[in-house]
């Protein structure tokens, strides 16, 4: 049995294979249409895929729009006794709480069943793979025989490093789950325009507009290269929602580049990150510096 058992979100977008690798285990999100309710485990571990779900937008209306849902107390429960099965010590790395009730779900069900447990709620302040690359690091530690204080630590230093950097083609669906907040600042109705938008202090900040798609390959692919300069861990991620080709510049770019010892994890999004974002977007994580000129 090992020391210590990693619990985060199914929207982290860690493959099943890195779960399996880390011994993580994962809280299922759902996203919903109307009355049809999607689990999604994992990356890989889906009831809707990414090509389902965009095919679903092309029909969606005002009354079936696709909106994301806590998990349940059940979920977190059962995820944890899983947890426990494993180890005699967790931590559950939650979604931000300053877009969601993940972390005060998840503290109300350990405060309700576990007061006995040795269990800690963490809250990433991140979303999708901002939860994941944190939670992919505590995993690695964990496995290498550290301390649950070594990595509480190193999420604590970590956690405002952390970057999470999203290119999307239309604001509507942050605005229709109730997320634009101070990102209107960035709206332009001109359909070729990309806002660019980031994580920063547990909520989504914007940050520029790229001009039209060969803009966002440019540029992304100049902040890629940047990133494989400054990155402190040994992970990226990269994924992306229904654009492929720049995807694929920006993973070369990143091949290209990186440190000996750095893995590129790239792959097409869950569908949880379409409902936030719609069918074309390309995300970026990593943990190190950012300074926003970067991408410009």
């Amino acid at each position: 049995m090992s020391k210590i058992t990693i619990v985060t979100a199914g929207l982290s977008e860690l493959t099943k294979d890195l779960i399996e690798q880390y011994n993580v285990v994962t809280v299922p999100y759902r996203i919903i249409f109307g009355d049809e309710a999607f689990y999604i485990k994992n990356n890989n571990e889906v009831e809707l895929t990414t090509e389902e779900f965009c095919e679903k937008l092309k029909t969606v209306t005002k009354d079936n729009f696709p909106r994301t849902s806590v998990p349940s107390p059940g979920d977190y429960s059962k995820a944890i006794d899983e947890a426990f099965e494993k180890s005699d010590s967790v931590i559950a790395i939650t979604l931000t709480s300053g877009m969601s009730g993940a972390y005060q779900a998840a503290n109300g069900v350990v405060e309700s069943l576990y007061k006995d447990k040795d269990i800690t709620v963490f809250d990433s302040l991140h979303t999708m793979t901002g939860v994941g690359i944190q939670a992919l690091e505590a995993a690695k530690m964990a496995q290498n025989g550290e301390s649950k204080e070594e990595i509480l630590k190193k999420l604590e230093t970590i956690r405002p490093k952390t970057r999470n950097i999203f290119a999307m083609k239309d604001l509507d669906f942050l605005e229709k789950q109730g997320r634009l907040g101070p990102i209107e600042q960035i709206r332009d109705k001109n359909p070729e325009v990309i806002p660019v938008i980031q994580t920063a202090e547990g909520i989504l900040k914007p940050l520029t507009i790229f001009n039209n798609a060969q803009d966002l390959i440019d540029r992304m692919s100049a902040f890629a290269k940047k990133i494989c300069e400054v990155n402190e861990t040994d992970d990226i991620f990269l994924s992306h929602i229904n654009n492929k080709k720049a995807a694929d510049v920006i993973y070369k770019v990143l091949m290209d580049n990186k440190k000996e010892s750095t893995t590129i994890h790239y792959s097409e999004a869950c569908a949880i990150l379409g409902a936030y974002t719609g069918p074309n977007t390309v995300s970026l994580s990593y943990v190190g510096a950012f300074e926003s000129e970067w991408l410009n």
